[in-house]
């Protein structure tokens, strides 16, 4: 060890730089598994046995009535509509950009949807109510008793109007699988009201039916007898498993979990590239040192452990400081996510990625030792020591 830490602090400019440019990549590498395992985490939380029912060619919205069709299908369990109103930007904190307008079929279609029985019963005692998500709330430092308005498109309302009111009720926890159609940043509200309120001519309209099946293994075979029945209706539907559904929405533009897995094998490249050309060169610099402990009596085993030491020792080290640096990125990274600055699920740091960036550092000195011992081994000891 004392001949280990003397070369590595012969040049300490070189080594402390060389430190600092490794545990950086370390800490990107750690903070790339981190984001690929929270895309991962998110398509596991979304179950297969849910289904989701939409209009087969874009076409926006179905009829609120195929729910009693789509519920005597052999395999559902339970069916309800969803229906997006608003998509207008945030103003200040009190206003709303998209509530999810829900009927009472949602309790048995999405039993995960963490509300509970009574945030349903204040629902349909108080229809002009929401519940806010706890992301939702937090972007916009929400209390319970807050008015809050929706800007929808002009016209939605009963008056002619797009300006809509609702009380905040509660609070609920961000619902699991980000990767589905709605996001952490979720508004519950009353479909009944907002349908009985609004333009007569949207009545009975959803965005999506949510099927509940009762075995997972029976959700393909669900979806293609929907389909099936309502290819020739008007409009024609479309059925895919929640899961899948998610896995496509994650996909559809950017695949990140992709992404993510490139940019740390990236930045693993980058450690390889770093520590074999600096164990090259210091071993390059020391064959004359080489060269005496060999004429000492220092055996190959013993010169190859000095070498494999050498390059081992900053990778660990830089290991270590990047996987404890990569937490407080992911704690940034998911608090922007909470503010909406940027679109992420939550990012937790595991000991998985310590694990893995410990065993990554560890076959990178060995490979970085490589090339190194192979030309000081094949090298004579006279001429190594000549070249002091």
């Amino acid at each position: 060890m004392p001949v280990v830490w003397s070369a590595l602090w012969r040049n300490r400019a070189e080594s402390v730089l060389t430190l600092l440019a490794l545990s950086v990549a370390f800490a990107l590498f750690s903070v790339m598994i981190a984001i690929n395992a929270a895309y991962e985490r998110a398509i596991d939380d979304t179950r297969i046995d849910r289904l989701i029912v939409s209009c087969a060619f874009d076409c926006g919205t179905i009829p609120l009535s195929y729910r009693e069709q789509l519920a005597r299908i052999d395999g559902v369990s339970a069916v309800g509509g969803e229906l997006w109103v608003g998509g207008g930007k945030d103003t200040n904190e009190h206003h709303l950009t998209t509530v999810t307008f829900m009927d009472e079929g949602m309790r048995s279609a999405w039993p995960e949807l963490p509300m509970t029985p009574a945030d349903w019963r204040a629902l349909d005692i108080s229809p002009t109510g929401i519940f806010l998500t706890r992301t939702a709330a937090a972007r916009r430092n929400a209390r319970i008793g807050d008015t809050m308005t929706m800007n929808a498109t002009p016209g939605t309302g009963t008056d002619g109007s797009g300006t809509w009111f609702f009380t905040v009720l509660g609070f609920i926890a961000d619902p699991k699988g980000w990767g589905q159609q709605w996001s952490p940043d979720m508004i519950v509200g009353n479909l009944r009201y907002f349908q009985n309120s609004g333009n007569a001519d949207e009545r009975g309209l959803v965005n999506y039916l949510r099927v509940a099946v009762d075995r997972p293994e029976h959700a393909r075979a669900v979806c293609r007898e929907i389909e099936v029945r309502f290819t020739n209706a008007t409009p024609a539907l479309s059925c895919v498993p929640a899961k899948e559904n998610a896995e496509e929405q994650m996909d559809a533009n950017i695949n990140m979990r992709q992404i993510s897995l490139a940019i740390a094998a990236a930045g693993l490249f980058m450690i390889l590239f770093l520590c074999a050309n600096g164990t090259a060169e210091s071993v390059r610099e020391r064959l004359s040192e080489f060269g005496i402990l060999q004429a000492i009596g220092f055996a190959n085993g013993r010169i190859a452990w000095l070498v494999v030491l050498e390059a081992a020792a900053p990778t660990i080290l830089a290991a270590l400081i990047g996987s404890a640096v990569a937490p407080v990125v992911c704690m940034i990274l998911s608090h922007l996510a909470i503010k909406g600055v940027i679109n992420l699920p939550a990012v937790r740091a595991s000991p998985v990625a310590l694990g893995w960036a410990l065993a990554a550092a560890l076959l990178i000195a060995l490979l970085s030792a490589v090339a190194p011992l192979y030309r000081l081994l094949r090298t004579d000891v006279a001429m190594m020591i000549a070249r002091r």
